[in-house]
């Protein structure tokens, strides 16, 4: 662990054509199976920053209880480029209570600010508007990173958020505008691949399709939500392809003092696959057929 650690704060630092070495092989059985179809869903919680005390930020709301048998961190303060206050504070938290923990992390359509800063550094050519914005997705994995990094965390899985959101929004004005968000979630997704980590998406099917178009990933992991107070619409989730036609091994609820996630099917919350990258020719303002 402290070596892939060390491998992963280099990633931070030099993030292209950067993987941490693998740890050893699981038994089939810890690797997203259980022995039996049977095995109960573990359920828990996931956790960012509305967990801090006010003085950091936050709302106060409860860690999860002591029955949570999961839990998901956020790894940002709401948007890309931030980090969540209490980071730290709740990855030793899962630690001490031995709950495994999953990362996510908010992905936005880069700000102009952003984009000037980002759009040089990364496997894409800033000669054109494609790489540049390409470029800023993979800024965004590598500040996800640089965040696990320094707090020590080493999740099996980051889920990448894309979800409407005010405060940085995403443009969907028309197909064009959503191929550039395609952009910019591929080059967050290769970041993350380049980094040696599984990832999956988080997301609901309205909000994608408005991001988007729907567009078709099927390789990739899903994490669904199915939204307040939904918990069985959100258990039936697991029993079909995602928002994304991804294979949906998470689903979550929520009420007003926490997020509920449970697994899917014989799932474990165990590591998964690191999936490729998007091939260059799902990145078309239209969903892929």
């Amino acid at each position: 662990m402290a070596g892939r650690l060390a491998a992963l704060a280099a990633c931070a630092a030099v993030l292209a054509g950067c993987t941490p070495p693998a740890d050893p092989p699981a038994p089939p059985a810890a690797r997203g199976t259980v022995s039996s179809a049977h095995a109960a869903p573990l359920q828990g919680n996931d956790i960012s920053w509305p967990q801090c005390p006010a003085s950091a930020g936050g709302y106060g709301l409860p860690l999860p209880p002591d029955t949570a048998r999961l839990s998901v961190i956020g790894l940002t303060n709401g948007l890309p480029f931030t980090v969540n206050p209490c980071l730290a504070w709740q990855v030793t938290w899962a630690s001490n209570a031995q709950v495994p923990a999953h990362a996510y992390a908010m992905a936005a359509f880069p700000t102009p600010a952003q984009l000037r800063a980002h759009r040089v550094a990364g496997p894409w050519s800033p000669a054109t508007r494609d790489g540049q914005l390409s470029n800023a997705g993979f800024a965004e994995a590598a500040a996800a990173v640089a965040a696990m990094a320094k707090a020590s965390f080493l999740p099996a899985v980051v889920w990448i958020d894309v979800e409407p959101h005010k405060p940085q929004p995403w443009p969907t004005s028309n197909a064009a505008q959503r191929r550039e968000n395609r952009l910019v979630l591929s080059g967050l997704m290769r970041g993350l691949h380049d980094a040696g980590l599984a990832y999956g998406l988080y997301s609901f099917a309205s909000g994608w399709e408005a991001i988007t178009g729907s567009w078709q990933l099927p390789e990739v992991p899903v994490w669904a939500t199915a939204g307040q107070d939904a918990p069985a619409k959100a258990r039936a989730m697991c029993t079909r392809p995602g928002f994304s036609g991804g294979h949906v091994y998470l689903a979550q609820w929520y009420d007003d003092v926490r997020d509920h996630d449970v697994t899917c099917g014989p799932y474990r919350f165990t590591s998964l696959a690191v999936p490729d990258p998007p091939a260059p020719g799902t990145l078309q303002g239209q969903p892929a057929s």
